[in-house]
């Protein structure tokens, strides 16, 4: 009886919310009232839309400082994203992603004189991807990395490195499996031709 109470409860705050349309951000979340609340503060700072297309699911986590999160209003991301922002994460237009996506853009010093196994210092390194990249599901990509114009990331791959423009990759960690035709690929970007 409690869960079903707790669900129409949700329920009742998420309609609320969205008929709000704070800011013009929209979001589709359901099980995390806290981070909910959290995202409310910085809908009212930021200004941007998100494009947010439920997979089987309706989480969406924006951790960190959220004022260094950007995403061009072309892009989607899906079900179960999280996306830690404190280093600043840019995402360019026409990005697509697969459920479980992951980018994390900031570490912990596990070199400290001071502490182990890390210390309270945040390590903060940018993420950037840019336009035009497709990323398959339950992708994780860690602080530092830029993904070049064009890149596609097979699921399940771990990006620890940078990925050239028009490269194929995937793996643990993301290697370059093949590149895109390079030629075919800015002929339909001169044409316009996007998805």
């Amino acid at each position: 009886m409690e869960i079903k109470i707790l669900k129409k409860m949700k329920d009742k705050l998420m309609i609320f919310l969205l008929k709000l349309k704070i800011h013009k951000i929209f979001f589709v979340l359901y099980e995390y009232l806290p981070f909910l609340l959290k995202l409310k503060k910085y809908q009212l700072e930021s200004g941007q839309k998100i494009n947010f297309i439920s997979q089987g699911g309706y989480t969406l986590h924006l951790l960190g400082d959220l004022k260094k999160f950007k995403i061009d209003a072309t892009s989607h991301l899906k079900s179960d994203t999280l996306i830690e922002c404190s280093g600043g994460v840019e995402i360019g237009a026409y990005f697509h992603t697969g459920r479980g996506l992951t980018i994390f853009s900031t570490n912990h010093n596990y070199e400290s004189n001071s502490s182990i196994p890390y210390d309270e210092e945040d390590i903060i390194k940018s993420v950037t991807i840019k336009d035009f990249v497709w990323i398959g599901s339950n992708v994780t990509i860690v602080p530092g990395v830029t993904i070049g114009e064009g890149a596609v990331v097979g699921a399940g791959s771990v990006v620890t490195k940078n990925i050239p423009d028009c490269a194929v990759v995937g793996g643990n960690p993301a290697k370059i499996l093949k590149y895109r035709n390079k030629d075919l690929f800015y002929e339909l970007k001169k044409q316009g031709k996007f998805y």
